[in-house]
């Protein structure tokens, strides 16, 4: 059966390693400074008993914003086996829900170019140009006004 849930930090591991960071060599080296971070929350989507998809969603207010409550989502991925399955959607969806339940106002994300499409599909915008990060390549800052 297919859910989404709230999900630890070790458990984003395995598809961080695979889908964001392959240039890492350790499931231990996909941790990041905010995993524990108090407000910090992981979602995933399970297709049976797997964990396919995966979003970390952490209290982050970005300048560019007017908005007072906002949370930040990084280390987005889904399985490539699973793609176009709406693991990803699901997860989102899940997350924005309870952000509105929490009375959050506004989620951005720093997006690669390769999930732009998926993130404007999801109704987030984009702001300014593409600016490049370090071994992963060029990214766009983008937004979704929580309503």
């Amino acid at each position: 059966m297919n859910k989404v849930n709230f999900i630890s930090p070790k458990e984003t591991y395995p598809l961080r390693l695979e889908v964001l960071w392959p240039h890492l060599s350790r499931l231990d080296e996909c941790g990041i400074d905010v995993d524990e971070k108090e407000g910090t929350f992981h979602v995933g989507a399970f297709k049976g008993d797997k964990v396919v998809a995966i979003g970390t969603f952490l209290i982050e207010k970005n300048e560019k914003f007017d908005q007072k409550l906002q949370y930040r989502l990084r280390a987005m991925a889904s399985s490539p086996n699973v793609r176009g399955e709406n693991f990803g959607k699901k997860v989102i969806d899940f997350a924005i829900d309870f952000l509105k339940s929490k009375e959050i106002e506004l989620l951005w994300c720093d997006a690669r170019k390769v999930a732009l499409g998926f993130y404007e599909k999801m109704g987030f915008n984009v702001v300014g140009d593409f600016y490049e990060v370090r071994n992963i390549g060029p990214h766009k800052l983008m937004y979704y006004e929580i309503k």
